[in-house]
């Protein structure tokens, strides 16, 4: 079975500036890029693994 992640991020203080679906649609567009990169990252809170079945998309 495949396994996925979720992480959590803080965003840095200038992130209040654009709109949330602005900044996810940059976050998603660097992600898909090689190598990646989360713009606008000021750090990690949490990251979590799980198999894929625990997921309903």
């Amino acid at each position: 079975m495949a396994k996925k992640a979720i992480i959590v991020i803080k965003l840095v203080e200038e992130s209040n500036e654009k709109s949330n679906k602005e900044l996810e649609r940059e976050i998603l567009h660097q992600l898909s890029k090689s190598p990646a990169k989360i713009p606008w990252m000021k750090s990690v809170e949490k990251v979590t693994v799980t198999i894929n079945s625990q997921f309903h998309s």
